[in-house]
């Protein structure tokens, strides 16, 4: 019994060493922005966006689980939300923020579940990953655009 309480007692540190990493040095800035599209194993088309943005992006987090981004897509405006990390075998981030992007729909949750790839003091990387199938024919292609957000401090 006491070996399961010391287990348990360990990963609520190891979540809250996560949450000050993510919290506590302020705004994250938009390092890089980068899309890939893959047909099955291949990959198809490399994209880095807004390379001629001359506004400084930024994402911030609070400890209570409120976060803002400023000028996504490099559009003039701030989206607020709030955010909530899942340290499994996969550590995640969701957010419900909406924001204004260039999309036909002209709105879009980007944040809604990401893979955290990289998460210390000066650094962090994002990664969501959509799936979905083509059907050429005779078979099936297997379609994933990965994007892969960078941010320093």
């Amino acid at each position: 019994m006491f070996a399961g309480w010391a287990i348990s007692s360990c990963k609520k540190e190891n979540q809250n060493t996560l949450n000050s990493f993510l919290t506590d040095n302020g705004p994250w800035q938009l390092a890089s922005l980068r899309v890939e599209t893959l047909h099955n194993d291949t990959s198809k088309r490399f994209d880095t966006l807004n390379v001629n943005c001359q506004r400084k992006q930024s994402f911030i987090f609070d400890a209570g689980g409120t976060c803002t981004y400023s000028y996504f897509d490099c559009l003039d405006q701030v989206s607020q939300g709030t955010w909530t990390m899942n340290a499994g075998d996969v550590v995640t981030l969701s957010s419900n923020m909406i924001c204004k992007d260039t999309t036909k729909a002209g709105t879009s949750t980007p944040f809604a579940q990401l893979q955290i790839i990289n998460l210390g003091r000066n650094s962090l990387v994002f990664q969501d990953v959509k799936t979905d199938t083509l059907r050429t024919s005779p078979r099936l292609v297997l379609r994933r655009r990965v994007t892969r957000y960078g941010f320093i401090h």
